[in-house]
């Protein structure tokens, strides 16, 4: 990996937890974060535009939530733009993607490989062209899962019930309006 390109689309938990190791590894890093401000990961360039991510990056991997402005994201003018060879990763939400742009750009040698933990939708069609596609690399949605998922899970409901009961504002609450 090192001397790779490392591109994160959605700068937010998941990508500032992979950060770090890919720099540790001897990657470059480059993300895209909707919100301004540092990206709070020294040594992560802050890339604002996703065309220019996926021209410049190895690797990219989405991390990014499923809203309007985030459906489709990856669609066949950004994956045009693609560096050759790419290895696109998706832990987010199977709507980023244009699937059909994903197919043209893996026929085209454009994308090398998709590792795809997420689909939109869940599950797929029987007879779905990733099912098949020998460059495609399916897993059930499960990129969430460590061995500390139920414990952490717990512990945030907990500490949530302890603010509640003190009439403090709870932690990690979903914005509606936002998505996510």
């Amino acid at each position: 990996m090192e001397g790779a390109t490392l591109g994160v689309v959605g700068f937010g938990g998941i990508g500032q937890a992979l950060a770090p190791k890919a720099l540790a590894l001897g990657m470059t890093v480059l993300a895209t974060r909707r919100g301004a401000g540092d990206l709070g990961v020294p040594g992560v360039e802050r890339v604002d535009d996703v065309v220019e991510l996926f021209a410049r990056a190895d690797h990219v991997v989405l991390a990014a939530p499923a809203t309007a402005e985030t459906h489709h994201l990856v669609n066949a003018r950004v994956l045009a733009a693609a560096k050759p060879g790419l290895h696109l990763v998706n832990v987010a939400r199977g709507a980023l993607i244009d699937d059909q742009a994903l197919l043209a750009a893996l026929a085209e040698g454009r994308v090398s490989l998709a590792t795809l933990d997420v689909t939109h939708p869940e599950p797929l069609p029987d007879g779905h062209p990733y099912y098949s596609h020998p460059r495609v690399r399916l897993s059930p949605h499960t990129s969430v899962y460590t061995p500390d998922t139920h414990a952490n899970l717990a512990s945030q409901l907990a500490h949530n019930l302890i603010r509640f009961r003190r009439g403090e504002p709870l932690e990690d609450v979903v914005d509606l309006a936002r998505g996510y």
